[in-house]
């Protein structure tokens, strides 16, 4: 009995004798220690995430790595080719003009076009109103009265002879006058005494002459790929408009874009020269100067004077190539317009030639 009381009392006597002491390190140790299954339990659930996350995306079929969204992009503007026809439409005459440019002088275009350069306006006729012309006008105009008014006092009485002499002393200062103010007036009166505006002139209406213009833009246009937009005839306004995006981001025509428009701003001329043997006076000068203001000066590479002329030389003689190799469908589209058809029914008929 006394061993088990000794025994009873060593145990519950001194009850610190087996507490170990808490230092601040050993706290930590069984505080990580305690931590360490959670730790791992999370490690274990992000990898878990990580490989459905990946699955999901093989099965949607996107990419694992992250990137911008990209842009949207837009849709072009459909043509007329898009809306105004079937979706089983083709258009194999449509941008079927050979673009090629190759250097072309005045006698090539004259030999292979039969037509010289003054009948289409690009250069300057031997009939037409010059600065010698005038220049020899204000002469005659100048002597003639002289010696009109030096007769009139040597062979009429006094009082008549001095009026009339007045009178036609009048006549350079009023000539001067109109010349400076009009000078239209001054090149018409030549134009009539050199015998230009003749009957055949008068015959061949500016309404004909117009409507083979713009048709001449119509079929060339087309040929050389770019999508007709509308066209008018109507008295005294007759145009063709073409759907044309300039092909660079800083909004300049490619080179090919130019070649094309290029063929197509000088078909006009060329649909009157052949068929008139002359054009409308000033018609190739306005075609040219828009050639030049919105063609030459928008196009992706630099044109120098040389290289405008080149081309200008180019695209005269593919317009004329064209106008004479398709001349069934070209007057086709003469007829057309004249009974105002509708732009399917133009389009429809190049397609058929």
């Amino acid at each position: 009995m006394k061993l088990q009381a000794f025994l009873f009392s060593l145990l519950f006597s001194s009850h610190e004798a087996f507490i170990v002491p808490m230092t601040k390190t050993t706290k930590s140790v069984l505080s990580m220690a305690s931590q360490e299954p959670s730790i791992e339990a999370l490690r274990e659930a992000a990898a878990k995430a990580r490989q459905e996350a990946e699955r999901l995306r093989q099965e949607l079929g996107q990419s694992t790595t992250t990137s911008k969204p990209a842009a949207p992009k837009i849709a072009p503007k459909p043509t007329v080719m898009d809306v105004a026809f079937a979706e089983d439409q083709t258009f194999d005459k449509f941008g079927s003009a050979n673009l090629r440019t190759f250097p072309v002088g005045l006698p090539m275009l004259q030999s292979r076009l039969n037509i010289t350069a003054a009948q289409l306006g690009l250069a300057e006729s031997d009939e037409d109103v010059n600065l010698d012309d005038f220049k020899y006008a204000t002469l005659f105009v100048t002597g003639g009265c002289t010696l009109t008014g030096i007769a009139s006092l040597a062979f009429l009485p006094p009082n008549v002879g001095a009026t009339v002499c007045y009178l036609v002393a009048l006549i350079p200062v009023l000539f001067l006058a109109v010349g400076s103010t009009a000078p239209a007036a001054i090149a018409g009166a030549i134009k009539t005494i050199k015998g230009q505006g003749g009957d055949r002139d008068n015959i061949i209406s500016a309404q004909e002459r117009m409507l083979r213009h713009e048709a001449a833009h119509f079929c060339c246009g087309y040929w050389c790929g770019l999508p007709v937009q509308e066209y008018r005839v109507e008295d005294g306004d007759m145009c063709v408009e073409f759907s044309v995006a300039p092909g660079t981001e800083r909004g300049e025509y490619t080179s090919t874009q130019v070649a094309a428009l290029t063929v197509t701003a000088l078909s006009g001329v060329l649909g009157e020269a052949l068929t008139f043997g002359s054009v409308i006076p000033g018609s190739a000068t306005q075609d040219l100067l828009q050639l030049e203001q919105q063609v030459f000066r928008r196009s992706e590479n630099f044109l120098g004077a040389v290289a405008q002329q080149d081309l200008t030389r180019w695209g005269a003689l593919t317009a004329g190539l064209l106008l004479r190799q398709n001349k069934e469908a070209y007057e086709k589209i003469v007829q057309a317009m004249e009974r105002k058809a509708s732009l399917r029914e133009c389009i429809e008929l190049l397609e058929s030639s």
